[in-house]
């Protein structure tokens, strides 16, 4: 069974990089697993975190929660450097909300 304390000390590991905290994380989880420490770290371990505007071209906003949220890796990726854009925002919002359930329910999210 998956703790609290492994699932925020996982959390901080992944958002010390950026000057995220866990809870800064925990706050860009989908509420439906808010209360669930293994479907948030399941969620996390298949989630970048990306960057409304990319820390290439605004370092100063790299730990900024308003230019963060989670997002699949192969997308974030492939953006590279470019600006995420309105409707690529509404996209992972809602693929994050279906990971969340696949998460909760312990499902495979890919």
């Amino acid at each position: 069974m998956t703790t609290w304390a492994e699932t925020t000390n996982y959390l901080a590991d992944r958002g010390n990089h950026y000057g995220l905290s866990a809870q800064d994380l925990l706050n860009q989880t989908p509420d439906l697993i808010q209360d669930n420490p293994a479907a948030i770290l399941t969620f996390w371990q298949d989630k970048d975190i990306s960057h409304v505007l990319p820390t290439s071209t605004h370092p100063h906003l790299a730990g900024d929660t308003s230019n963060v949220f989670p997002e699949d890796p192969s997308i974030n990726r492939a953006r590279q450097d470019e600006p995420v854009s309105p409707l690529e925002r509404l996209e992972a919002w809602a693929d994050n909300q279906l990971d969340a359930i696949k998460a909760m329910l312990h499902w495979p999210l890919a």
